[in-house]
């Protein structure tokens, strides 16, 4: 059975500012991608595209996941995860088993946000004060994500 993706992206009546232009700016086919990869479950998938269009799900998947313990994100945090997932930085962190919903697959998501804070304190303020994100702010954190994935 697949999932509901209707709400991914949408709604400016909930806290998390799924309205913002920042996230908009990210998400952008972010449906599609997992709706291709949702009606491949269970087919044979033996192309290089099959497989890396089931990775970027599941990477998409371990971005937005939220264990209950750890309350909800800021718009920043959202973005950068989704960014990290949709630019093929947590590619890796999927093929090495770190999936949504795992210890492994939160912590390095806790670990990542947490050294992204540190890095990039200024764009993620940016974007929670402006609700946007810019060219510059975007490249910013792109580059400290590249930094935490390159020292891993």
């Amino acid at each position: 059975p697949q999932r509901s993706i209707t709400r991914v992206g949408i709604g400016a009546d909930t806290e998390s500012r799924a309205d913002a232009p920042a996230i908009r700016r990210i998400v952008e086919g972010l449906r599609l991608d997992l709706a291709q990869a949702a009606s491949m479950e269970g087919a044979d998938v033996a192309t290089k595209a099959s497989i890396q269009q089931i990775r970027k799900a599941k990477a998409l998947l371990l971005a937005m996941h939220q264990p209950s313990s750890m309350g909800g994100r800021s718009l920043s945090e959202s973005c950068t995860v989704i960014l990290a997932a949709s630019r093929g930085y947590l590619d890796d962190a999927v093929d090495g088993g770190k999936m949504a919903g795992t210890a492994e697959g939160d912590a390095l998501i806790k670990e990542m946000l947490q050294y992204v804070r540190k890095e990039a304190a200024g764009p993620l303020t940016t974007i929670d004060e402006t609700l946007d994100m810019t060219d510059e702010v975007q490249s910013d954190i792109e580059g400290v994500l590249e930094a935490f994935f390159g020292k891993e």
